[in-house]
């Protein structure tokens, strides 16, 4: 009987010791997968560390860890994991040291001084390729409210990057939605003797836009009207012309473009195309008679090309 309660006591114990095993494994393995899921919010410094260490090149998890400490008005801290970020993530990974030194220039403009601030733009032109840093900063004035700050920044970018065309472009739009509107004007005539001719499209394109968008339509309507006569085949242009004209609700003038349009000597698909879109508008904005009539006329205008072909 002894000998029987020894064997059972035996086999109890490498049963309880095989269960303590299995619940050992089983914490470690969900400790892993607590550390792999990243959905699972940290909710401590040890947390954060824990996490950055399988995935050190995450600038998510960075800014995250940043926020973190923000949260607790700890700044230093805060500026402190900016910078630890920047030491540890890989030099190949550009776009995640970018996003970092974008949270360490919002976090100096809310919480630094101007000259912190100014310190830490300095810096990120030297790690990062200097354009990019610029429009973060713009971005992070014009949220902030501080259009001044914006406008001395573009003004500087207009200077250093005369031959970039979304410079302008930016700037353009900035000074259109503060209400500067001859102040924009003049800018569209400096960018001109600045930017290539090839450019020049691009860039009255953009301002006529912004003329229907927080200017004068009928000066937007007139800046599309002269780059179409001087490039009647740019399709392209037609589009964009059309797309700002739908959107100020006047169907009779829209029509009239359209029947400009697909009265051009172009391509076969280009042709195709419009006419996919007059009738698009007609659904949308026309009659079953006005439909009809489109697609009278794409059947005619596909007669005739059979017939050359």
């Amino acid at each position: 009987e002894v000998h029987y309660q020894l064997i059972s006591s035996v086999k109890k114990t490498r049963r309880q010791n095989k269960a303590v095993k299995v619940a050992e494994e089983t914490f470690l393995y969900n400790k892993e997968q607590e550390l792999l899921d990243s959905s699972k919010i940290p909710e401590s410094a040890d947390d954060f560390d824990r996490m950055i260490a399988t995935n050190p090149n995450s600038s998510s998890l960075w800014l995250q860890y940043m926020a973190f400490y923000l949260h607790t008005a700890e700044v230093d801290k805060a500026r402190s994991v900016a910078r630890k970020a920047l030491t540890t993530i890989s030099f190949r990974e550009e776009q995640e040291k970018l996003n970092v030194w974008v949270g360490l220039m919002n976090l100096e403009n809310m919480y630094g001084t101007q000259d912190s601030l100014m310190s830490t733009f300095q810096q990120a032109l030297q790690q990062n390729e200097q354009l990019p840093v610029y429009y973060k900063l713009t971005n992070i004035y014009q949220l902030s409210d501080k259009l001044d700050l914006a406008e001395q920044l573009y003004q500087t970018m207009t200077k250093k990057f005369s031959n970039e065309v979304q410079v302008w472009i930016r700037y353009g739009m900035f000074q259109m939605q503060q209400g500067r509107l001859e102040a924009a004007r003049n800018l569209m005539k400096r960018s001109l003797k600045s930017l290539s001719k090839q450019q020049h499209v691009t860039i009255i394109s953009k301002f006529a836009q912004f003329e229907f968008k927080y200017g004068d339509i009928e000066r937007g309507r007139t800046m599309f009207e002269s780059l179409l006569s001087s490039y009647p085949r740019r399709v392209d242009l037609w589009c964009v012309y059309l797309d700002m004209m739908i959107q100020t609700n006047d169907i009779t003038t829209v029509r009239e473009i359209f029947e400009r349009a697909i009265s051009l000597k172009v391509s076969v698909k280009k042709m195709k195309f419009l006419f996919k879109r007059y009738l698009k508008f007609e659904e949308l904005h026309g009659s079953s008679d006005t439909v009809d009539s489109v697609r009278e006329k794409a059947k005619h205008y596909v007669s005739i090309f059979s017939t050359v072909e």
